[in-house]
């Protein structure tokens, strides 16, 4: 269709009802707004898919508006992940976020669409993602982020943004073997160090921002789930960091060792492997060092089981986690102790069988896991291991419990800077 003839809903996108997307509450409104769109994105080489409401069930008597799944996907290399339901299949509903949709582009790949304020250092987050592109089609040197695929600019303060579509939840604690464990913790590592090494702090690493390089149309869980465990024994997988909603790109030459941002931009995203780089009172914080204690939290949380298998583990989660960010891993080193370690394990401890579990315990208590370790690799390992927290730490740490001295610690700390 030439220009000339185009309708003015293919020519200018619709705006947005309030000043941010990210500000943007009214789900009924975003649903919308996406049908508006829909003529618009499709003369810029994708369609969403259909919006319908479906039959009533006996477990969902109302349903609302829900996305419908095409029967057909084309599959395609990497950055693109492996599309498990080829043939065609009765369509499927599901939701997402408001923010996002679903479509596919002009080759039938199937792709997650997502608003994002062009003002917003999650723009300018895909914007330098988007000129790297070409790293993400090796799979040996996949850089283990989710990447864009285009950024389709409004003229508005808004953009769409199209990536892959991957498949989650990742079903961590479906793993079996330390191989399997070894590769999911090879490419989270991989991929820290790379939004790093391009100044980018992710600041929201928990389960639902880590994808799989395998989806399926119909978007079933429990069918992905029995999938991801075939393909898991194959060693064939590759996971990824997704979701720069709360991360910041810093200048080019911050330093990932004493870069400082102010305390109370942590206090953003899942808490649920949060550090406690803030929780003293603390002026000011490092969020390069914040991402890498996060991920080794996630795996201090989950890996206890693979401990005695590769000792060298409680000396990486004790690097990436320690209280003293001056000893504290950056992701480069976390990277590097990994491969350094993990290279030439034998095949009779990659094969050991392990049963991931979620272990709050160890998240808090580093003794968890070094206690599974005989007294000598204890000592072996024992220079890496972090220090006890000082006397100081417990007693600003029992007063800092009460509201009154929490209050006066917070303010006497960042007045002063201490």
């Amino acid at each position: 269709m030439s220009q000339g003839s185009l309708g003015v809903s293919e020519m200018t996108p619709p705006n947005i009802p309030c000043d941010r997307v990210e500000h943007f509450r009214d789900l009924d409104g975003l649903d919308q707004f996406w049908l508006s769109i829909d003529l618009w994105l499709a003369h810029r080489g994708v369609k969403l898919y259909d919006m319908r409401v479906p039959e009533p069930t006996p477990t969902n008597r109302c349903p609302v508006e829900a996305w419908c799944t095409p029967s057909v996907s084309t599959a395609a290399p990497l950055p693109f992940a492996r599309c498990l339901q080829m043939d065609q299949t009765p369509s499927r509903f599901f939701e997402t976020p408001p923010r996002l949709a679903c479509g596919q582009d002009s080759l039938g790949r199937d792709v997650m669409l997502k608003l994002v304020d062009t003002d917003s250092h999650q723009y300018r987050i895909f914007e330098t993602l988007l000129r790297q592109l070409d790293s993400f089609s090796n799979s040996r040197n996949f850089p283990c982020v989710l990447p864009p695929l285009a950024i389709i600019d409004a003229p508005q303060n808004y953009a769409v943004v199209s990536m892959p579509l991957w498949g989650s939840p990742v079903h961590i604690t479906d793993m079996r073997t330390v191989r399997q464990v070894l590769r999911f913790m090879e490419c989270l590592i991989r991929g820290l160090k790379f939004l790093h090494d391009n100044r980018i702090a992710h600041r929201d690493i928990w389960d639902h921002n880590i994808v799989v390089d395998c989806y399926r149309p119909d978007q079933s869980r429990e069918h992905l789930r029995e999938d991801l465990r075939q393909l898991r024994d194959s060693g064939d997988v590759l996971y990824a960091l997704m979701d720069y909603d709360q991360s910041i790109q810093h200048p080019a030459n911050a330093s990932l060792k004493e870069f400082r941002r102010p305390a109370d931009e942590a206090m953003c995203g899942s808490t649920m492997y949060r550090p406690y780089d803030v929780c003293l009172g603390e002026p000011d914080y490092n969020p390069f060092a914040f991402d890498v204690a996060m991920l080794g939290n996630l795996f201090r949380a989950h890996f206890v089981e693979a401990v005695p298998a590769v000792p060298a583990l409680a000396a990486l989660y004790d690097g990436m986690t320690t209280h003293v960010l001056s000893q504290r891993f950056t992701a480069q080193e976390a990277w590097q102790f990994f491969d350094t370690q993990m290279v030439n394990l034998p095949l009779d401890v990659l094969e050991t069988a392990v049963q991931p579990s979620i272990n709050w315990s160890a998240r808090v208590d580093s003794d968890v896991y070094w206690s599974t370790l005989s007294p000598e690799l204890q000592a072996s390992w024992g220079h890496f291991r972090a220090p006890p927290c000082s006397i100081w730490t417990d007693i600003l740490n029992w007063f800092i419990g009460f509201p009154r001295c929490c209050h006066f610690i917070v303010f006497a700390r960042r007045a002063l800077g201490i």
